[in-house]
C-alpha cells in the first residue's frame, strides 16, 4: 500500500509540474498569437491555433489524470491509516500501551455525567429539606419534625452518592495517569475535582434547629448553584483539552512514522513504468478490495429470497 501511495504522490508530483509547465507553455502561444489575425498569413494563423489545440489537449490529459491519482490516493489513504495504527502498536509497545489508555476517557466522561445527574439529585433533595424545615421554622418548632428528618436523610443519601460519584471520577483519572506512565501520553492528565463536603453539610442541619437549618440549607444552596455546579462545565472543558492533546499526539506519531515509511517508498519502491498502466494496476485492486469488503458483508446477512 506504501508502494502504492509513493507511485501515486510521485506521479500527482509530476502531473501538477507538468501542468504547470503546460499552462506556462499556453501563455506563451498566447503571446505569440497575431495582433491583427486577418492581416496574418493563413500558415501562420494554423500554426497558431495547432499549437494552442495541442496545449489544451495535453492540459485536459494532464487533469483526468491527476484527477484519477488524487481520488486514488485519497481512496487509499484511510486503508493504510488502519494498517499504520496495527503497525506502530506492533513495534511500539510504549505507543499501543498510551493509545489504549483512551479507554479510561470514556470512564472519565461518563463518572462526570453521573456527577451531574447525582448533583442535581442532591439539589433537589436539599430544598425539599429546605422547604420542610421552613414549615418548622414557621410553627416556632424547636426540633425538626419527622417530615424534615425524613427530608435531611433523603438528602444525605443523595450526598453519599455525589461523593463516591466524585471518587470515582478521579478514580478514573488516576488510573489513566498509571495506564500513560512511561508512553508518549504521558505528558496528558485527565482533570480531577475536589472532594466536596456533602455529607458534612447535612449533619450541620441536622445537628441545628430548624431555623438555623433552613438559613444554612440556603447557603449551602446557594455554593452549590453558583460554585459548584458550574465547575462541571470548566472541568467539561479542560476533558475535552486532555482528550484533543491525546488525539494530537497519536497523530503526530502516526503521521511521522507515515511519513518515513511513504519517503523510503517513494526512495526505493516507485518504478519507471508508465502512469497509466501503474494507476489503472492500483484502481483495480482497490476495487476489488472494496467488493471483497462488500460481499464479505452480504455473506454474513440473510438474502431476502431466503427469508
Amino acid at each position: 500500500m506504501l508502494r502504492d501511495e509513493a507511485n501515486l504522490s510521485v506521479a500527482i508530483n509530476v502531473l501538477e509540474d507538468s501542468r504547470r509547465d503546460n499552462l506556462t507553455r499556453t501563455e506563451e502561444i498566447n503571446a505569440r498569437r497575431p495582433k491583427i489575425s486577418f492581416l496574418a498569413s493563413k500558415k501562420d494563423r494554423e500554426a497558431h491555433q495547432s499549437a494552442l489545440h495541442n496545449a489544451q489537449q495535453q492540459l485536459a490529459a494532464i487533469d483526468v489524470l491527476l484527477t484519477r491519482a488524487t481520488t486514488t490516493r485519497e481512496r487509499l489513504q484511510p486503508i493504510i491509516r488502519v494498517a499504520l495504527v496495527q503497525h506502530l502498536g506492533v513495534i511500539d509497545p510504549s505507543h499501543r500501551q498510551g493509545l489504549r489508555a483512551a479507554r479510561f476517557h470514556e470512564h472519565w466522561h461518563r463518572g462526570q455525567a453521573i456527577i451531574a445527574d447525582r448533583l442535581k439529585g442532591f439539589l433537589r433533595d436539599l430544598r425539599e429539606a429546605r422547604a420542610a424545615l421552613a414549615e418548622d421554622a414557621k410553627n416556632a418548632r424547636a426540633r425538626p419534625s419527622s417530615n424534615s428528618a425524613w427530608r435531611l436523610t433523603t438528602a444525605r443519601a443523595s450526598a453519599a452518592e455525589l461523593e463516591r460519584s466524585i471518587s470515582d471520577l478521579n478514580a478514573a483519572a488516576t488510573d489513566h495517569s498509571t495506564a500513560v506512565t512511561g508512553t508518549p501520553f504521558a505528558e496528558v492528565h485527565l482533570p480531577m475535582l475536589e472532594l466536596w463536603p456533602c455529607i458534612s453539610r447535612i449533619d450541620i442541619l441536622t445537628a441545628r434547629t430548624p431555623a438555623e437549618a433552613e438559613a444554612e440549607a440556603g447557603r449551602t444552596l446557594k455554593e452549590f448553584t453558583e460554585f459548584r455546579e458550574p465547575a462541571l462545565t470548566t472541568l467539561e472543558g479542560m476533558f475535552k483539552a486532555a482528550a484533543g492533546d491525546h488525539t494530537e499526539i497519536a497523530e503526530t506519531r502516526l503521521r511521522r512514522r507515515w511519513s518515513e515509511l511513504l519517503t523510503h517508498a517513494e526512495a526505493h519502491l516507485v518504478t519507471d513504468a508508465e502512469l497509466e498502466p501503474t494507476l489503472a494496476d492500483i484502481e483495480r485492486r482497490l476495487l476489488e478490495t472494496e467488493r471483497a469488503r462488500l460481499n464479505s458483508q452480504f455473506e454474513r446477512q440473510p438474502f431476502l429470497h431466503e427469508r
